[in-house]
């Protein structure tokens, strides 16, 4: 009677820590909210169109609130799926604003308005398009001028003004003005040593990315140069991950080696030497050891309790092997690099750069 007492409390004890340790790596499998923020914008920034609007990506709690500026209503619906497609994601707010960036252009002027421009082609036009009286008025006074002067001896006929289409012939013959030559290109070199200063567009993690990928970025701070802006803020950037270990399921921990290898200047993109930029994550051991020495501690105190000292040891080892079992489930905290981290890169080598 008394072996099955102490069976039952053994099994209920193991079902209990298997229990929290399932419960555990269901909590590790779920995405936190940064994560979840990552993820959406890397989705986003995958979009040829989208990359380019001005979408801002906030989580809590699992709700993803997307709020910004979009062209198309067909955009919008577009953010709010690519949002939901993540893991994690409970719910999507879409706040984005649909803005057009179409403006008007004036119309252009008709020819008549071009042509009472100059006060003979507005007397001019007086005279053609007033009353039907001033007109004939017009007209009389002229063929009476022009027989006067035919009839006397040696009179010379006036020239006739120049008709306002023919004026107008005459102006768009002329060519416009030759625009000024461009600027000659100009060489300015970067020295070593400068830092360079970038945000994240695309996010990275231990777990799952290998070295020699590449992620976008932009630069976070412009680089002047004798009072010139030489790589102005906003550039694109390019980050290569040239080392990345993720901890085991016992010991180790994770960690990242990043270096910056291109920048957009001067409406080229340019290959750059940096120094690298590493990111460690926490010991593995050092959890190892607490959770078996808890799940021994705790194994030794409800053995002693069941059998009176006799059991202390039993239960510390059936405690000790299920907080390794839990553990051993489980792999070490990870190293993430979430979008919009800043990041700062020296140059090994000069940049010159072709403004």
């Amino acid at each position: 009677m008394r072996r099955l007492k102490l069976a039952f409390i053994f099994s209920t004890l193991i079902a209990a820590l298997l229990s929290g340790g399932c419960q555990s790596l269901q909590n590790l499998q779920t995405p936190d909210d940064q994560t979840i923020t990552s993820d959406v914008q890397s989705k986003l920034f995958a979009d040829s169109s989208l990359k380019t609007r001005d979408i801002r990506v906030a989580t809590e709690k699992g709700i993803v609130t997307l709020s910004g500026t979009v062209q198309t209503e067909l955009e919008k619906g577009a953010a709010e799926n690519l949002a939901s497609q993540s893991k994690g994601v409970k719910k999507v707010v879409n706040q984005l604003a649909v803005g057009s960036g179409v403006a008007a252009t004036p119309a252009e002027a008709p020819p008549a308005a071009r042509q009472l421009s100059s006060p003979e082609a507005t007397r001019t036009e007086r005279a053609v398009i007033g009353t039907p009286n001033s007109y004939r008025k017009a007209r009389k006074a002229a063929t009476s001028g022009n027989e006067a002067s035919l009839s006397e001896p040696g009179g010379s006929q006036e020239a006739a003004p120049t008709p306002p289409a023919q004026s107008r012939a005459v102006a768009e013959a002329t060519p416009p003005p030759q625009p000024p030559p461009p600027p000659q290109p100009e060489h300015i070199t970067v020295p070593a040593g400068t830092v360079i200063t970038v945000r994240m567009i695309d996010a990275i993690d231990s777990a799952k990315h290998r070295p020699g990928e590449e992620f976008a970025a932009s630069v976070d701070s412009p680089v002047v140069i004798d009072d010139r802006v030489i790589i102005r803020k906003g550039s694109d950037a390019r980050v290569r991950l040239i080392q990345s270990r993720s901890a085991g399921r016992m010991t180790g921990q994770s960690e990242l080696s990043l270096e910056l290898v291109g920048l957009a200047a001067g409406g080229q993109t340019f290959a750059v030497e940096s120094s690298g930029v590493q990111k460690v994550g926490a010991s593995r051991s050092t959890r190892t050891a607490e959770t078996v020495g808890g799940g021994a501690a705790l194994g030794a105190l409800i053995g002693a309790i069941a059998g009176h000292g006799k059991g202390a040891a039993i239960g510390a080892a059936v405690g000790a092997g299920a907080g390794t079992a839990v553990q051993a489930s489980t792999k070490g905290q990870q190293v993430q690099i979430p979008a919009e981290t800043k990041l700062d890169f020296s140059l090994k080598a000069p940049l010159t750069v072709t403004m």
